[in-house]
């Protein structure tokens, strides 16, 4: 089943996570920021110092994904994550509106790539999908 991603205000204005899950179907809801209980794929503060002194994105792209994504403790967290796909969705939520600019998007982006899950994209109106080869689909979350 595939990953999707979504931010704090979305599930909010949809009802919560049991809602969107009886639209999307059965999903494994988890909150990847800081002090939420998945600290092993949540970006350090530092990173969002670097971010905000660079004011450059694809710096946090290349700490994000060499600092968290490579460290024992997340390859564990994705490989779960990729278990329990095979049972149901999982959706990755934070509070950036954005996922252009979000860790979600590169975490969900990296746990396709790596263990074969889809990625069908964000959860927002408009929604924009970001597939791995770069190219933005829709997926009509009121159907």
């Amino acid at each position: 089943m595939p990953i999707f991603t979504t931010y704090l205000g979305f599930l909010n204005r949809h009802g919560g996570a049991d809602k969107v899950a009886e639209k999307i179907g059965h999903c494994f809801v988890y909150y990847v920021a800081r002090d939420r209980g998945n600290n092993a794929v949540a970006p350090m503060d530092s990173l969002f110092i670097k971010l905000t002194r660079e004011k450059e994105w694809s710096a946090y792209e290349r700490y994000y994904n060499a600092l968290v994504l490579k460290q024992s403790e997340a390859m564990k967290w994705m490989e779960k994550r990729a278990q329990e796909a095979k049972t149901g969705n999982i959706l990755l939520v934070c509070f950036e509106k954005d996922a252009t600019h979000c860790h979600r998007r590169l975490l969900a982006v990296e746990i396709a790539r790596r263990f074969g899950i889809e990625y069908k994209g964000e959860l927002e109106e408009p929604v924009r999908i970001y597939s791995l080869d770069g190219k933005n689909d829709k997926f009509n979350y009121e159907s």
